[in-house]
């Protein structure tokens, strides 16, 4: 489903900038649960996928894009996720924190530090989604994008991220069940987190990443990895994108990760669960 523009004749498809920051957002009151039921109980919910780019093209007539790699990912935990497609990279920005039940930032092959005026329009967003404690997911570019709009450091570095590849829990929290020490999970970035915002704790690490996943709050989590990302679309995108990259055995080392154990499922799992705020008190460090 994608997002209906909400203006009049002559007026733009989305809020704009200015509009926002003379906007008090409002806080956003979970309430995803039926009445009466108990809070394991999961109901219908509507997540607004703020869509950074188009997937690669050689895979887009059997992935389609964005919104379908997402409901096919979640409608394998739990029925009832709708995504409602926000594409902010042409403009297409929601009016209010509060007009989904929940946020997905996607990737992008685009920098957070880039002088776009889009990025600055999702940068402000996300300051907005913050004040208004909006639950809301980064993926990839969209956990540096979270980053980079509370005042951490994003920064390409020299290390290709491209592959299955381990990250360890750092800091169990409430909503990760089913409970992992480490989940494999694919990747594909260039960019890190070098430095966190003042407000944000990170929560898992790995041997090519040290901030592999952060949150603010029990409202914002970012998640470096792409748990959107099957083998076959990882490879088919590895493939196109890294046979030429000029990295000796970068593109083979990450096609060797192909049949490890993946935990792409459980980590949607988290991701619905922290979306609809299954957020119990957090442990300090794994079980």
């Amino acid at each position: 489903m994608a997002a209906t523009p909400r203006q009049k004749a002559g007026e733009t498809p989305h809020m704009t900038c200015e509009a926002r920051m003379n906007k008090s957002p409002r806080r956003i009151r979970r309430s995803l649960t039926a009445p009466g039921s108990s809070s394991t109980t999961f109901c219908r919910m509507r997540i607004g996928l703020l869509r950074c780019d188009e997937i690669f093209e050689v895979l887009r007539p059997r992935y389609e894009g964005y919104q379908k790699l997402f409901n096919d990912l979640f409608s394998a935990v739990r029925p009832g996720v709708e995504i409602v497609d926000y594409p902010v990279m042409e403009g297409t920005f929601p009016s209010a924190p509060d007009e989904q039940d929940g946020w997905l930032i996607t990737g992008s092959a685009r920098g957070a530090y880039e002088d776009e005026p889009w990025i600055h329009d999702l940068l402000d967003l996300v300051r907005d989604l913050d004040s208004a404690r909006a639950p809301t997911v980064g993926v990839c570019f969209g956990h540096q994008v979270i980053a980079e709009a509370l005042g951490g450091r994003v920064e390409r570095v020299r290390t290709l991220g491209i592959g299955n590849r381990s990250v360890h829990v750092d800091q169990r929290e409430g909503w990760m069940t089913p409970g992992h020490d480490t989940v494999g999970i694919f990747h594909c970035h260039h960019d890190q987190v070098l430095d966190l915002p003042r407000s944000a704790r990170r929560i898992a690490s790995s041997a090519h990443c040290p901030v592999a996943a952060l949150a603010v709050g029990d409202h914002l989590l970012g998640i470096q990895a792409h748990p959107e990302f099957d083998a076959t679309y990882a490879e088919v995108l590895y493939r196109g994108r890294y046979s030429s990259s000029g990295v000796p055995g970068v593109l083979d080392d990450a096609l060797a990760t192909l049949d490890a154990p993946l935990h792409r499922v459980e980590v949607a799992e988290w991701m619905l669960r922290f979306l609809r705020g299954d957020t119990v008190q957090s442990a300090s460090g794994v079980d």
